[in-house]
């Protein structure tokens, strides 16, 4: 008999793949079956001696003594084996057990053996015919997985065709179809009347600076070469041009230009810009479709705090002049627009309304004529712009020229904002996201500016975040939706 535990428990370790667990299997072997035996005593069912069958055929007799007797001897037994060792051995047998089914295939089929002698009430297990191996599970699981990923990859294909067909710009060698000439049982294409709704629905315009220089004195503002691309919901990009961004102007669909803060790569500077998008059409009631704009300019990580606070603080002058001359072709399509800046979002914001006026940023100004009385609408979230810098005599004293209205939610606990006097090394220096409004210089026909003001410390905390200014109960999307509608409506 232990000749055969001997080998049974050779075989299992020969089996046994890695190095390693071989090690800890041959020393825990001996343990393990003495306490086998042990359980298998106070348990009073049979042991294992053949590799074939972890149970033998013949089972231990019952003792023909008394019930005190088999009492007597399991609690004895019990004071013997440790609780913590009977629930290791346990596992390790349904280890051994699940090890030897995969390293011998023939045997995961088979069903266990047990001498029903030894129970009151015998054991009942299927033919080994109708079990299923281990084998057969994995491989129907891996087919499953595979028709799921060909399902998935028909849809896309199927998308791809229809986005492709329902282009405004189809191929020169494409067939174009009239919609009845459609079958039905195909991918569905807009028809006309579905085709309106589609042009009726929100567009998404991407306009990117980071790929030439942020230094104004270097900046071509002649012709600045803006990479413009169009937008889906979900933030595809197809590469577009600015005659085709010009061309789609209408003065009954208002245009959104939504300018990012510091630290934001291309990819999270379209992530933040759909989400602004999302909160403007949640907050909207009854309006009409609307142009979305994300102007994304190089404000990737360089270096630690102040430092990079300074680099692109710098960077925003010239993306002021660019934004002045993208803006100039929007007054003179007499296209309604309203503008949305976070941190120095708004620094740029408020540069491009101030260069658009004929004001100097950076020691530069546009050379096209300047525009008065724009009548944009603005929203500044936490803008890290001084002050007063919008007061008659400020670095953008000419922005509010070009005003219609003005939100600003700013937050008088930000912890970033409250140091924002390192950029200029100058104490006493606060950012307008700090203070909250102060004085403002004039709009173009002398009257003062209509300024509509929150302090969002109560909600947003010391936090310069700003989803923060979405999520919580300081209403930024509620607050920048009216932009919509301010923008259609002129003082």
């Amino acid at each position: 008999m232990q000749m055969q535990h001997a080998n049974f428990g050779q075989q299992f370790v020969d089996k046994t793949p890695h190095p390693t667990f071989r090690r800890a299997v041959v020393a825990w072997m001996p343990r393990t079956i003495h306490t086998t035996r042990l359980i298998v005593r106070m348990m009073q069912l049979p042991y294992f001696h053949d590799h074939k069958s972890l149970m033998t055929d013949n089972a231990i007799s019952r003792s023909s003594g008394s019930s005190i007797r088999v009492t007597a001897e399991r609690t004895k037994l019990l004071r013997v084996i440790p609780p913590w060792l009977l629930s290791v051995t346990v596992s390790c047998m349904t280890l051994c057990c699940a090890i030897v089914s995969q390293a011998n295939p023939a045997l995961a089929g088979q069903p266990l053996s047990f001498d029903t002698s030894s129970f009151s009430k015998p054991l009942t297990l299927s033919a080994s015919s109708d079990w299923t191996s281990s084998e057969t599970i994995a491989a129907r699981d891996v087919a499953e997985l595979e028709r799921a990923e060909e399902i998935e990859r028909q849809a896309e294909l199927q998308l791809d065709a229809s986005e492709s067909l329902a282009s405004v710009h189809p191929a020169a060698d494409a067939v174009i179809h009239p919609s009845s000439m459609i079958p039905s049982g195909s991918f569905s294409v807009p028809a006309p009347s579905s085709l309106q709704q589609c042009l009726a629905s929100d567009r998404y315009w991407l306009i990117s600076t980071r790929h030439i220089t942020s230094t104004a004195c270097r900046a071509n503002l002649q012709n600045p070469n803006l990479h413009i691309s169009r937008l889906n919901r979900c933030g595809r990009v197809t590469p577009s041009s600015l005659d085709e961004y010009l061309a789609t102007f209408d003065p009954g669909r208002p245009r959104v230009i939504y300018v990012h803060g510091n630290r934001r790569s291309a990819p999270l500077a379209i992530e933040r810009g759909l989400d602004v998008a999302r909160e403007l059409e949640s907050n909207r009631c009854g309006q009409g479709p609307m142009d979305f704009v994300i102007w994304s300019w190089q404000s990737d990580r360089e270096t630690f705090a102040i430092t990079d606070a300074r680099i692109k603080a710098e960077r925003t002058d010239a993306q002021g002049l660019y934004l002045a001359w993208l803006l100039h072709r929007h007054v003179d399509a007499a296209q309604p627009t309203a503008l949305i800046g976070f941190s120095f979002g708004g620094r740029i914001v408020t540069g491009s309304l101030h260069a658009l006026a004929g004001g100097t940023i950076g020691r530069r100004r546009l050379s096209e004529e300047p525009v008065m009385a724009a009548n944009l609408d603005v929203g500044l979230l936490a803008p890290a712009i001084q002050s007063d810098w919008l007061m008659p005599h400020g670095y953008h004293r000419l922005a509010t020229q070009n005003m219609n209205r003005l939100v600003l939610l700013y937050n008088q606990r930000d912890a970033i904002l409250k140091n924002y006097w390192l950029l200029s090394r100058i104490r006493g220096t606060r950012a307008l996201g700090y203070t909250g409004p102060t004085r403002f210089a004039a709009r173009y026909d002398g009257s003062p500016l209509p300024v509509r003001s929150r302090d969002c410390s109560p909600t947003v905390g010391k936090a310069h975040s700003e989803e923060e200014y979405y999520k919580r109960s300081c209403f930024a999307g509620r607050e920048m939706a009216t932009l919509l509608t301010s923008s259609m409506q002129v003082d």
